[in-house]
């Protein structure tokens, strides 16, 4: 304890018996008392937070992983293989697989001119006034031009007046005379070619001579499982949803090229892979947290804890319990190793793989079954029909339409039908059933609500009902781990957020506690050491006086 002032000399007047020694000594043993316990708990505290938070993100990580594979998407992955590179495809996500084969004819190509040779981009080719006709798209563009128009000249009035239709460009080809005029469609496609009307300046410039028409715009062809198809384009996106086949090179007639898209099972074999990792990271932490050796007497940092343990216990219950149909992650690839670690056995998936890749997602993901929902109608009424606003309406949606006089039931129901079906009504179908009825289907599970004024519903053979949509639902064993792990992560609501807050507290708690007895431990010695200063100027002084009366004793004594 530092000394100030009058009590610097502490301790002389008692011969060091009442000293700043003695002060630390009584100090240290209140310390040990009180301070010691809460500077424990503070450490407990501390490593506890700082576990926590590995914890916690360990269970984050493996959070990532279950995310994907219970997302519906990460099935939806689609890889292409081709046979040759005649052909490129790609598929986007959720299309169908499949396999099919193509035979590439002629490609489809852009029309191509050139014009004769001169010395220079800005050569003169006209000997007077004169106009050069291009037509393209079913239109004619004309070009005025003199003795005094350039190549570039040219060329610059024919891009800014086809707008991107046709480019017109100046190319050195070598030689002599290197310049030449290039006339070239933008796009390909027999609807795409350009044709050059006979002229004084467009015959001076070659552009008429059919030997500098290099190349006829015209259309690809190519067999697709042998039917025969022409497109425009070399890009197809139109033959099959979800895929874009892009034609490359022309093919003999005894080559084809094989095709097939397939399920990408790449990401989803990464995920389980980051899965394995990451549970046996978070479990190992959670073993060591929670553990108590009986033998040393030792505990980990979190061991009774019921938030950390619980996670542990949960874990394992749904991650190797078996479903309602027996299966269990085992099946998959995925199992225990006599240390309780996750091992992936990626051969085993490629076999669940080639054997039933649907039940893979139904069993990690969870699936939704779709109960078809159905309205039959009666006999639509024959005759003319004026159904306008209000007269129908289907799940919010108006259908109109109207028929002749003439009309037979037959004719009526088609109407009907057909109005129906393109009123665009989300996941619900029309067709026309026995005896001239309506039929309205779904089989997504969409709710069929049908309003409208009696007399037309009446005519058209329906009323005014709802046929509720029904579905089934299984919850993948991801799907639920990663509901289970969000209630521990949520940074708000999530049972290690909590916990982690009242570790926070308990930390603030403790710290002004050890504040305050550090403040009473001061007041305290320090009232003792004016006290011990007291003492000693009072031991000091009786010191003092026994000398004086020693003294006198003893000099009566020698008298």
């Amino acid at each position: 304890m530092a000394t100030t002032g009058s009590l610097s000399s502490l301790g002389l007047g008692s011969d060091g018996v009442l000293n700043y020694d003695l002060i630390d000594k009584l100090r240290a043993v209140d310390e040990a008392a009180q301070l010691d316990p809460i500077d424990t708990k503070l450490t407990t505290n501390s490593t506890k937070q700082t576990d926590l938070s590995t914890i916690t993100t360990l269970a984050s990580t493996l959070k990532a992983s279950t995310s994907a594979l219970a997302d519906e998407t990460s099935y939806l992955q689609r890889t292409t293989t081709v046979s040759n590179d005649a052909v490129s495809i790609s598929a986007t996500g959720g299309t169908n697989v499949q396999d099919f084969t193509i035979r590439v004819e002629e490609l489809a190509k852009q029309d191509v001119y050139q014009s004769t040779s001169y010395l220079s981009k800005t050569s003169t080719f006209a000997s007077g006034e004169d106009t050069i006709t291009l037509e393209f798209d079913g239109k004619s563009y004309d070009f005025s031009v003199s003795s005094a128009t350039t190549l570039s000249d040219l060329a610059d009035m024919i891009n800014d007046k086809m707008d991107g239709k046709v480019t017109a460009s100046i190319l050195n080809t070598g030689g002599t005379n290197p310049y030449r005029l290039i006339l070239k469609s933008d796009n390909t496609g027999a609807e795409n070619a350009i044709t050059v009307q006979s002229g004084t300046a467009a015959d001076a410039l070659g552009l008429t001579n059919s030997d500098n028409h290099l190349q006829t715009a015209s259309d690809a062809t190519f067999t697709f499982n042998g039917v025969s198809i022409t497109r425009s384009s070399n890009s197809i996106d139109d033959l099959i949803v979800g895929v874009t086949i892009t034609l490359n090179k022309e093919q003999e007639s005894t080559e084809s090229t094989k095709v097939s898209i397939t399920q990408d099972w790449s990401d989803i074999k990464e995920q389980l892979n980051s899965l394995v990792s990451s549970y046996n990271n978070l479990m190992s932490n959670l073993k060591t947290a929670t553990s108590y050796n009986s033998e040393t007497k030792t505990a980990g940092v979190f061991q009774g804890v019921s938030e950390l343990t619980s996670l542990s216990t949960t874990l394992r219950k749904q991650l190797f319990s078996l479903d309602q149909q027996g299966r269990s992650l085992e099946d998959y690839g995925i199992s225990l190793n006599s240390s309780g670690l996750l091992e992936f056995d990626e051969t085993k998936f490629n076999k669940k793989i080639t054997s039933d890749p649907e039940d893979i997602k139904e069993y990690f993901s969870g699936s939704t079954t779709y109960e078809t929902t159905t309205f039959t109608g009666t006999s639509v009424s024959s005759g003319e029909l004026n159904i306008t606003y209000g007269d129908l309406t289907i799940n919010d949606i108006g259908v109109r339409f109207s028929t002749t006089a003439g009309a037979t039931a037959e004719e009526n129901a088609l109407a009907l039908q057909k109005a129906i079906n393109a009123a665009g009504i989300s996941g619900v179908t029309a067709t026309v059933g026995e005896n001239n009825a309506v039929v309205l289907k779904s089989t997504v599970g969409e709710d069929i609500a049908i309003t409208g004024k009696s007399a037309a519903l009446s005519s058209l053979g329906l009323k005014a009902t709802t046929i509720y949509g029904s579905s089934t639902s299984t919850v993948g064993v991801f799907s639920s781990v990663n509901e289970t792990l969000k209630s521990y992560t949520d940074s708000n609501k999530g049972v290690l957020s909590i916990y982690s807050e009242s570790l926070t507290t308990e930390k603030t708690s403790l710290t002004k506690q050890r504040a305050k007895l550090v403040e009473s431990l001061d007041a305290k010695y320090e009232a003792m050491a004016k006290k011990f200063a007291s003492y000693d100027t009072l031991i000091s002084k009786l010191t003092n006086s026994f000398q004086s009366l020693s003294y006198l004793i003893n000099a009566d004594s020698d008298d």
